[in-house]
């Protein structure tokens, strides 16, 4: 089975900050496990799913080079949030509106020829369908 897939930010999983020791880490790690633990409490998809999550934050800031590897990319991604992002957009100006190569469309209504005879329908869908297409 492989790992399950990356959680939003390991240091929010364990509530910890970005600058947390490995006793603090090893710490939080601790309490949220025995808390989070089976035999503790009730199993089910949404506990397993918040265990494999501790899991995967501990076995990551554990390890000092994979924590330093996942600060670099948190880092980066907080930086490449942060920057604004361009929309390219084209302006027309007044001048772009009145010299179009063909009129703007204009309004166009509908007329219905509507049948000979106004009598009212019998049939209740006969009705709603003369009411529908003819307005009667």
């Amino acid at each position: 089975m492989g790992d399950p897939p990356p959680p939003r930010d390991h240091y929010a999983v364990l509530g910890l900050q970005a600058e947390a020791s490995p006793q603090q880490v090893t710490s939080a790690y601790r309490t949220r496990i025995r808390a989070l633990h089976p035999d503790a409490r009730p199993s089910g998809p949404p506990a397993d799913a918040e265990l494999a999550a501790v899991l995967a934050a501990y076995r990551i800031l554990h390890d000092p080079a994979r924590r330093a590897a996942y600060d670099a990319e948190h880092h980066q991604k907080q930086q490449a949030a942060s920057r604004p992002v361009r929309i390219p957009v084209r302006v027309r100006s007044a001048a772009d509106t009145e010299a179009r190569p063909y009129p703007r469309p204009t309004a166009r209504y509908r007329t219905f020829a509507y049948p000979a005879t106004t009598q009212p329908c019998e049939n209740p869908i006969d009705r709603l369908m003369a009411w529908l297409l003819y307005g009667i």
